[in-house]
């Protein structure tokens, strides 16, 4: 089988060109008012039966849970929780094996406290262990005076 070849291109049909006021087939169909109807219902019921994303933290309890980014974004999910609760799972999410994890949980105590100690993320795991052993001494330290407050309403 031989196949010629040409240097000669099909022609292509010419569009209606938007500049002389004319609007292609298609766009008119689309900016009709039942077809952006159609769109604006289908998109509703999609976001309506979407069961959500699977690797969104459900709360603060999701501290503990395998995956990384999980922990790392449920940190930021105790603001209604008091800070007895909250500022030991913090203290040692500070020793979690991922740094990201490390640092969402080092700034979220910061914010709760002002306090500081030196923490680095990703410092070497001494420099870390060191500044971690300085917000356990500085939390057992306050636990005295949020049990008075407890006491005296």
């Amino acid at each position: 089988m031989i196949i010629e070849s040409t240097d000669q291109t099909p022609a292509l049909p010419e569009e209606p060109s938007p500049c002389k006021g004319e609007r292609p087939v298609w766009s008119s169909a689309m900016g009709s008012l039942p077809f952006r109807r159609a769109c604006l219902g289908i998109g509703l019921i999609l976001t309506i039966l979407q069961p959500g994303c699977g690797i969104a933290p459900k709360g603060f309890k999701s501290l503990n849970s395998p995956a990384a980014i999980v922990r790392a974004r449920s940190v930021g999910l105790a603001n209604h929780l008091p800070d007895a609760r909250v500022i030991p799972a913090l203290i040692d999410r500070l020793n979690d094996t991922d740094p990201v994890v490390r640092l969402s949980a080092y700034e979220e105590l910061k914010k709760r406290t002002g306090q500081d100690f030196g923490f680095v993320p990703w410092g070497q795991p001494a420099e870390r262990v060191q500044a971690v052993e300085r917000w356990k001494q500085w939390w057992e330290g306050q636990k005295p005076a949020l049990a008075r407050n407890r006491q005296n309403p």
